[in-house]
């Protein structure tokens, strides 16, 4: 399975800045105990088999402290993966604006929606989006075991409903805090694979 981990929080998001471009911001004090907190969570649900993160800091901060060598599950290896980072913001990088934030998310409805031309003005559409992130995921979905992807909020949250059966309408509602997580199960055709868990809302299919 793939356990899809937004990381902890940053500096950008307590001033809700649009900060997509790496290496970005690092993790605040709480966003380290968010890290600490959601390893222990991830360990209690699931056998972890292997960690990777996105090339931005404070994905790689995360991964370290829920999965690192000095944690319960060891892992000395946790590599960056090209491809994981955010959905480009374009023009409203870096600003925290009520016309930032309508602009950036106007955009994911269109990419819940699974409308490929669906664009961020001067940033990334649904199709070059997902030619790189599901290009950069591929390979773990089709290993066996589990593989923690530390990646990001609005990535993980486009990707899923790109990649799953879930609703435009559950993907859009169904926001990921810091350190909350998707788990799907990569079986079948992509845009057909099962959400076993999305945070802690509802499954989709009750």
């Amino acid at each position: 399975m793939l356990i899809l981990l937004r990381h902890g929080q940053t500096t950008s998001n307590v001033d809700r800045k649009l900060d997509t471009q790496l290496p970005g911001a690092e993790l605040t004090e709480l966003g380290r105990e968010q890290a600490l907190a959601a390893g222990d969570e991830i360990r209690g649900l699931y056998d972890v088999d292997r960690v990777v993160s996105s090339e931005a800091l404070r994905a790689r901060q995360t991964a370290a402290l829920a999965f690192g060598p000095e944690t319960a599950s060891g892992f000395a290896d946790i590599p960056a993966v090209p491809g994981l980072h955010e959905v480009n913001a374009g023009r409203w990088e870096m600003q925290n604006s009520r016309e930032a934030h309508e602009g950036y998310f106007r955009a994911f409805r269109g990419f819940y929606q699974r409308d490929l031309a669906a664009a961020i003005e001067e940033g990334e559409s649904l199709e070059l989006f997902l030619a790189r992130y599901h290009g950069a995921l591929a390979p773990y979905a089709l290993k066996d075991g589990n593989t923690v992807i530390v990646s990001h909020g609005g990535a993980i949250r486009a990707f899923a409903a790109n990649a799953t059966e879930v609703s435009a309408q559950y993907a859009e509602q169904s926001h990921l805090a810091n350190c909350q997580f998707v788990v799907i199960d990569p079986v079948g055709e992509f845009g057909e694979w099962r959400v076993v868990q999305w945070a802690d809302y509802p499954h989709p299919s009750s």
